[in-house]
């Protein structure tokens, strides 16, 4: 396996935690060139980026008083 370049392993350990596992896994089993990886980088944070924002409680950050 040959070494990312730390740029794009920045940019890479900022994912969510199943894809950034899921990129590792292909990066360690497939020889990418930087070039590749950073393509397959930006094309993953810009589908992230389209994706609707997670639904989140409408009680959520309330406090709650005794």
């Amino acid at each position: 396996m040959r070494a990312i370049h730390p740029n794009l392993f920045a940019r890479l350990m900022q994912l969510p935690p199943g894809i950034r596992s899921d990129v590792l896994e292909f990066v360690g089993a497939t020889p990418v060139a930087d070039a590749q990886l950073e393509r397959m980088l930006n094309d993953i944070w810009r589908s992230l980026e389209l994706q609707p924002a997670p639904a989140t409680s409408p009680l959520e950050g309330l406090a709650l008083s005794a």
